[in-house]
């Protein structure tokens, strides 16, 4: 799969410097390559250090503090730009642009958010799929019925049901309860 995503990336950026030639011209095209390829991670450090700036102060031994209220987000700009400037170093223009989104500061939050939530939910997921394969999740408590005909939880352990009460059942009951079905606890 890695060996196919890499064809096609090859052939993207490939037709996509094929295009911006059409366009503007062969030697403009490599020129605006090199220069990308050459400013690339001098911008992302130049945005990494604007982003920075304003969180890290010297401390009064000479030692520096970050002061943010926000790290988790502050690590995830930063990385999103380190990245940004990694694609901005490789030759293409289809690369270049994802790494201009990654830099610039509000495509970068929108991208940070979906990527956010996407990790959440594949965590939880995985969460879901541990549980499902622990010997836990292969245990079930029973907790009796409501129908009729069937045993109790007060039943012996001969005529115990093992059936767990399930929504409808218990939306069934719940519509029609009356007083009377609890007693008066003088049995």
């Amino acid at each position: 799969m890695p060996f196919v995503l890499f064809i096609a990336y090859i052939l993207l950026e490939s037709l996509a410097f094929w295009a911006v030639a059409q366009w503007i011209g062969v030697l403009w095209a490599l020129l605006a390559l090199a220069l990308t390829m050459l400013f690339g991670m001098s911008i992302a450090s130049w945005e990494v250090r604007r982003m920075m700036s304003s969180r890290i102060r010297t401390s009064g031994d000479g030692a520096y503090v970050m002061e943010d209220p926000t790290p988790g987000k502050t690590a995830g700009n930063v990385g999103l730009t380190m990245v940004g400037g990694l694609l901005l170093s490789l030759p293409g223009f289809v690369s270049t642009i994802t790494g201009a989104l990654l830099i610039f500061a509000p495509t970068r939050s929108v991208i940070r958010s979906v990527l956010a939530a996407s990790m959440f939910k594949k965590i939880e997921n995985m969460g879901v799929r541990v549980y499902e394969a622990s010997p836990m999740a292969q245990h079930r408590d029973s907790y009796g019925s409501f129908g009729a005909g069937t045993a109790g939880p007060g039943a012996g352990t001969a005529g115990q049901s093992h059936e767990v009460i399930d929504e409808d059942e218990l939306r069934d009951w719940t519509e029609h309860v009356k007083p009377e079905d609890f007693g008066d606890g003088s049995k």
